[in-house]
């Protein structure tokens, strides 16, 4: 799962408990529909956006359906954000059943409104697993709380510098910035 944001490196997954109740609530409203199919849930959070990611695959094949979503987030609003996501991706799935698969979905991050909220959702078919077992393979797998960049140069963008709205405190007038108080 790629992040929409270039400046997304260091992330935390979802509580496990927490990926539970989603796909639970999958099972409950998708049951008849994913019957044969094995439900894989991943979220990650970045230090500024959601990602929720619904992916499905039969068993025994290698394409698997993936519907993500990515929401920006205040910290305050973490929860509500990840329940917004749980909704879009509902729809989606739903979308993707009611017309027997046969739907066109973006595969690189579109923006949508959402009850007056951004959203960027997009659909991909990487098998997860078979990722997660090449990264073992290749002594990628890492199982810190904490996953991504270690090197904190890679959070600046390209182009060498940070922007203005990722290093200035928007609770400090402009001009007052560079002054010692």
């Amino acid at each position: 799962m790629e992040p929409r944001l270039k400046t997304s490196k260091k992330w935390t997954a979802f509580p496990g408990d927490f990926v539970e109740q989603i796909k639970n609530a999958f099972l409950e409203n998708f049951g008849p529909q994913l019957k044969g199919f094995d439900l894989l849930i991943e979220g990650r959070i970045y230090p500024k956006e959601i990602i929720l990611s619904v992916g499905f695959v039969e068993k025994k094949a290698l394409r698997q359906n993936n519907f993500e979503v990515s929401m920006d987030y205040k910290q305050d609003e973490a929860v509500d954000r990840i329940h917004d996501a749980i909704d879009v991706t509902a729809s989606m799935v739903a979308d993707y059943f009611e017309n027997d698969g046969d739907i066109e979905f973006p595969s690189d991050w579109q923006e949508f409104e959402f009850e007056k909220l951004k959203v960027w959702c997009r659909h991909s078919t990487v098998n997860s697993r078979l990722e997660d077992e090449a990264d073992r393979l290749l002594g990628l797998d890492d199982t810190g709380l904490v996953k991504g960049s270690e090197d904190e140069d890679e959070l600046i963008p390209e182009g060498g510098e940070e922007s203005p709205e990722e290093t200035e405190n928007p609770d400090v007038p402009p001009k007052d910035r560079n002054k010692l108080h």
